[in-house]
């Protein structure tokens, strides 16, 4: 085949294989509200029919737990699977002496969602371990599940000691078994929710001078705050090295101006996440917790991570790792071209160097469109 020819050939696959990497993304690109209405029938069970004939059949159930009052000043205990994504994170330089520091949510079998301060403790190692299915962090349950972390993956933005981008995914061991009582949460997909409230929990401390984090899982209800009312509670802190931008929208401000309830230290890495009205019985996650001044004092609302910011991100990850192994490298010849993983020949080795660093340039681009689509008085809450 004509060099030049071979050259334009390379080139047309090249463009190809990219056009049709970038419209897979596009046609899922909104992958986790497929995947929030799948979990979301994970609520019913079919039981047996409790009338004794014959043909009697089974019955679908709701096995709801979510219990929609008002919360009260402070916070309170939650009850067993109201918040059946809840996950928390322990640390340490050994799986014997494991430290419970930070909150999670599952999002799917396989992946936590945290924030990317709460990936590795200066004082306590890295994440080695979550526990899912747990009201107490002392009792078993019933619905107890607890899994290694062999993957742990920081937003590529996040930079410290600024405190933007803060999040993280946690890779599983091996996946959770899924049911009514250990489920996903959905992912926010709105900016802005509709509600003026929503809720936070955690196992962090119950008061800002606290010895240590609280044993049971707690749940609080917090009032959005507007952007314009907490910058001006942070406006000491705002251009400072550890908020060097100011506050960016991908920041998302709750609590209670008057002071009284709040996320504290331990928190850090669980939800913000408010009731959908469908998926029935299904909680979205809003934000993920991620620093603060006082615990539940007045004028110090908290700032968490917004969500619906690293949708992207998020789905590259969580979504899409089976579709990376799909960016090969390509072996072509005078009579055709093939996809191959691991290899790559070339009959007429006269271009075989342009035409190898054209192709591993497509993969990089191809790789790229997948997975770069993302964008001390304040403390982190661990």
């Amino acid at each position: 085949m004509d060099p030049r020819r071979q050259f334009l050939s390379i080139i047309i696959v090249s463009f190809l294989v990219l056009h049709w990497n970038i419209s897979f993304i596009v046609a899922i690109v909104r992958k986790c509200e497929k995947k929030c209405e799948e979990y979301g029938k994970l609520v019913y069970e079919i039981e047996a029919s409790p009338v004794l004939r014959i043909g009697a059949g089974s019955n679908v159930v709701s096995r709801c737990a979510i219990v929609e009052t008002p919360l009260i000043v402070g916070g309170i205990k939650a009850k067993m699977a109201e918040f059946p994504h809840m996950a928390v994170i322990g640390f340490g330089r050994n799986l014997s002496d494991v430290s419970w520091l930070c909150g999670g949510s599952i999002i799917s079998e396989r992946y936590i969602l945290t924030a990317a301060h709460c990936l590795e403790s200066r004082d306590n190692g890295p994440a080695v371990m979550v526990r899912v299915g747990i009201t107490n962090l002392e009792i078993r349950e019933d619905n107890f599940q607890e899994r290694k972390i062999i993957r742990r993956t920081k937003h590529p933005d996040y930079q410290l000691p600024a405190k933007y981008h803060d999040l993280g995914l946690i890779e599983l061991d091996h996946p959770l078994e899924l049911n009514s009582n250990v489920r996903p949460a959905c992912l926010e997909t709105n900016f802005q929710p509709p509600e003026k409230q929503v809720i936070a929990t955690g196992f962090g401390k119950t008061s800002y001078d606290a010895m240590s984090t609280n044993k049971d899982l707690m749940k609080v209800q917090l009032d959005y705050i507007t952007e314009v009312s907490c910058k001006k509670n942070y406006q000491f802190d705002l251009g400072r090295r550890y908020l060097p931008k100011g506050f960016i929208r991908n920041f998302l401000c709750a609590g209670i101006i008057e002071g009284g309830k709040d996320t504290c230290q331990g928190d850090s890495g669980g939800p913000l996440q408010r009731v959908l009205a469908r998926p029935y019985c299904t909680y979205s996650i809003v934000g993920v917790t991620s620093f603060g001044k006082f615990c539940a004092m007045k004028n110090s609302p908290a700032i968490y991570t917004r969500v619906s910011s690293y949708l992207d991100w998020i789905e590259s990850i969580n979504f899409l790792v089976a579709f990376l192994y799909l960016a090969c490298i390509y072996k072509f010849d005078s009579h055709n071209i093939s996809m191959h993983t691991n290899n790559f020949s070339l009959k007429n080795n006269a271009n075989s160097n342009v035409m190898l660093m054209l192709t591993y340039l497509m993969r990089i681009i191809s790789l790229t469109a997948l997975i770069k689509w993302g964008e001390e008085k304040i403390i982190y809450r661990y």
